[in-house]
């Protein structure tokens, strides 16, 4: 149970400080030329190793924290990041997870779907994004770096998860194995 709660605690402290350091980072926005989100990343690793309850909160809390912090309506990123993360949380028992090849498709493929969701629902509510040529290299680029980010986050939650987790007492082991026990016929 407290494995579960760690895991958990960690993704959404995780969740919100990759929301606050891509709104607050200028970095990747001046070498760039834009802003890349990696949190339809974040998402896919949720759904590869946590909970429905856990993936659907995480989407929801990152959805909201990347909205409040960006141009977007509130609300209008959690249905597609909720898409992605609960798409791979189906179908996860017949994805190879620890491989960093279906790792970096799952993270592309998420990268490159979520902005798509996000500028349909952007036209449902009567906003206009822009468009161009230089919005689809820029798309392509933000799939690219959604696919390398999924084994990143995935090989830190597995050190995060060693470091702050304990084995399992196993209460029916000996404290030595090798120990016999010889009993006489007395």
């Amino acid at each position: 149970m407290t494995g579960r709660i760690n895991r958990t605690l960690g993704l959404l402290i995780g969740a919100y400080l990759l929301v606050f350091l891509q709104s607050h980072w200028q970095g990747p926005r001046l070498w760039l030329g834009f802003q890349p989100d990696l949190t339809p990343a974040l998402l896919i690793c949720a759904g590869l190793t946590l909970g429905a309850g856990q993936v659907s909160t995480s989407a929801m809390l990152t959805g909201l924290w990347l909205d409040s912090l960006s141009a977007n309506p509130l609300g209008l990123s959690v249905l597609p990041l909720f898409i992605a993360g609960w798409a791979v949380f189906t179908f996860r028992d017949l994805i190879l997870r620890d491989e960093l090849v279906a790792q970096f498709y799952l993270g592309t493929a998420a990268g490159a779907a979520v902005p798509l969701l996000q500028v349909w629902l952007l036209r449902l509510v009567g906003a206009t994004p822009l468009f161009g040529w230089e919005m689809g290299v820029w798309w392509i680029i933000n799939a690219l770096f959604c696919g390398v980010a999924v084994p990143l986050f995935s090989r830190l939650a597995k050190l995060l998860d060693r470091w702050f987790s304990h084995p399992l007492h196993d209460s029916n082991r000996w404290p030595n194995e090798n120990r016999q026990i010889v009993r006489s016929k007395h």
